[in-house]
């Protein structure tokens, strides 16, 4: 019998590795909000050409039309 044992190596992975979460401001959030609502189907069309998640885009429709975001106050 063999006293070799096989071990996987493991990849550690660190915060520093990882590409760090977007800063949006609330003119940049109002700005592509308002560009969301121009012509028919633009949520997912308008968050894909922004690169971010359709549900983030939602989120920020809402407090579009809520007046919550900095421009629109």
């Amino acid at each position: 019998m063999s006293d070799f044992i096989y071990r996987p190596q493991i990849e550690v992975l660190s915060a520093a590795d990882c590409i760090r979460r977007r800063q949006w401001s609330d003119e940049d959030k109002y700005r592509i909000g308002e560009e969301s609502f121009v012509g028919h189907r633009q949520v997912t069309a308008t968050a894909r050409r922004h690169g971010i998640c359709r549900s983030l885009l939602t989120i920020w429709r809402r407090q579009y039309r809520n007046g919550e975001l900095g421009a629109g106050r």
